[in-house]
């Protein structure tokens, strides 16, 4: 038996190939969503990419937005489709939406006729959903599907279907599409009750390549249209951190449990219940380290700026004076799951490396974008490894993920003794180093923090 080889078809969609190796020539790919999610812009930007950069002939069958909607539209988002139009490599055809078998067996053949004339290598049916509620559903897919076929075979043409899915629902409802297609991609506008929309791809089905993972964050807006936000995976981060590169937290006692200090670029989890000092504790150490010349960036997602930095007087420190450090307060509902990202990027510019970055209040993070949260936090965890920057986290209870990535924890609790409070801290754990498991008592002295 001949040995059947398979053709790259890359999406050209930045992130999309990257993360999951594109199509395969000739492939049928069904991409689902409900309203809002970017189905339209997602096979938009496979013909337009195909066309502009691989010469590749595109052809648009469209039931519903008019061309110059479309072009309008598009143009918005970076794509000159009007230019491809010109060249000869795109052609855009507006079908009125079929009410009988008739209509759909002449979209059927225009569609076949119109991918002939151009030799089209890619083509786009957006939607198919007007086909579905078409009787009988068995000859409409049939004619539907000869179509398809007859291109496929003919052109190797590489074929997006869209279909909508009302929102709220999970399957899609394509029934026959869904197993005959080789690529089966789901897309979703997420409106969380609390926060700002964010959009996730969902690769349910790829032929031929082998998917590691399946959900994705994607964004669309100019002068991309549309993209894969990239994934990291902390397991394959080859690290160079030295155990002996220290960062001392400037807390009497606590460096001495460390054993000289938190190892220089990794990742710290301070964790324990209210008022346990985790956010005093977070302060100091980065006052100490911004004292020392050391560029430290401190958000804090539940505290506001003015309190903090108050917080920074009693402990005998003017903010005014700590040039190396900045302190910023964001509220969570202001930010998307992928704005937390941007957000831990953005502190650091061309002229300003961060060597220290504490995110303060991760719990109102996780309260709001639930478990989705804990992706992200593996991201910016590999983005500051790489980076060379030591972060420290801080949250009332830890999250499974946030204990798998950190290098260290520290952990807080609040003892009541005859009638008193005691606060005490132990280091759980810390790679590279192996710190003696035992609570210490942490307490202020006159404006310090010491460890006993």
């Amino acid at each position: 038996m001949t040995a059947i080889l398979l053709e790259d078809c890359p999406s050209g969609i930045p992130g999309f190939d990257e993360a999951t190796g594109g199509f395969y020539r000739g492939q049928l790919v069904l991409v689902a969503g409900n309203a809002g999610s970017g189905k339209t812009t997602f096979a938009a930007k496979f013909i337009y990419e195909g066309a502009k950069r691989w010469g590749e002939p595109g052809l648009y069958i469209s039931t519903g937005e008019s061309k110059e909607e479309f072009y309008a539209y598009m143009a918005r988002l970076g794509m000159d489709f009007k230019a491809l139009e010109e060249r000869g490599l795109f052609r855009y055809v507006l079908f009125p939406t079929p009410t009988s078998t008739d209509a759909l067996m002449n979209l059927s053949k225009e569609l076949v006729s119109n991918a002939m004339e151009i030799k089209a290598k890619r083509v786009v049916i957006d939607s198919i959903t007007p086909f579905l509620t078409l009787s009988p559903p068995l000859e409409v897919r049939a004619m539907l599907h000869n179509a398809l076929k007859t291109i496929t075979r003919t052109l190797k043409a590489t074929t997006v279907l869209t279909v909508e899915v009302p929102r709220g629902r999970e399957s899609i409802g394509a029934e026959v599409e869904e197993f005959v297609c080789d690529a089966l991609i789901k897309l979703t506008l997420v409106v969380p009750e609390a926060g700002a929309p964010y959009r996730m791809m969902r690769v349910l089905k790829l032929r031929g390549r082998p998917l590691s993972r399946v959900a994705y964050e994607y964004e669309i807006g100019p002068p991309f249209g549309i993209r894969v936000l990239p994934t990291s995976l902390l397991e394959e981060l080859e690290s160079k951190i030295s155990r002996l590169d220290r960062v001392p937290t400037g807390v009497k006692g606590l460096d001495e449990m460390l054993g000289g200090g938190l190892i220089r670029g990794t990742v710290v989890l301070i964790e324990g219940p209210p008022g346990s000092g985790k956010t005093l504790l977070a302060l100091l150490i980065a006052a100490e380290n911004s004292a020392r010349g050391l560029e430290t960036a401190y958000v804090s997602f539940e505290e506001p700026r003015q309190q903090l930095e108050e917080t920074l007087r009693f402990l005998g420190y003017k903010p005014e004076r700590l040039e190396k450090l900045s302190i910023s307060s964001i509220s969570p509902r202001a930010l998307t799951l992928r704005g937390i990202y941007n957000v831990a990027e953005a502190l650091h510019t061309l002229d300003r490396r961060v060597d220290l970055m504490i995110l303060d209040g991760l719990t109102a993070l996780s309260r709001e974008f639930g478990s989705a949260f804990a992706q992200v936090m593996r991201e910016i965890a590999f983005s500051a490894k790489r980076r060379g920057c030591t972060l420290i986290v801080t949250m009332i209870s830890g999250l499974a993920v946030l204990n798998t990535i950190a290098d260290t924890l520290i952990r807080l609790r609040v003892k009541e003794e005859e009638g008193e409070l005691r606060r005490e801290l132990a280091v759980v754990k810390m790679r590279m180093y192996s710190p003696e498991p035992k609570y210490r008592e942490l307490k202020l002295v006159g404006n310090k923090l010491v460890v006993t």
